[in-house]
């Protein structure tokens, strides 16, 4: 009988871990697509503006446009 119940709860155990393992993997493309929208926003307000760009503002653009094409 114990033995039943110890499998059970290993069995249960590593569904859990499972669970857990889809949720981490979902929060982390979660997180890397709110990423590449806040670069694409970035950027979208930087080649808006009319002003001149300073030259941090230029190397900013720069890589955003590199990050995005690679």
């Amino acid at each position: 009988m114990e033995e039943t119940s110890s499998k059970a709860s290993v069995d249960k155990l590593q569904e859990m871990m499972e669970i857990r393992k889809q949720d981490h993997e979902l929060k982390k493309a979660d997180f890397e697509m709110k990423d590449k929208l806040n670069k694409q926003h970035m950027l979208e307000t930087l080649l808006a503006k009319k002003e001149p760009l300073s030259e941090i503002e230029v190397a900013l653009k720069n890589k955003l446009i590199s990050d995005m094409l690679s």
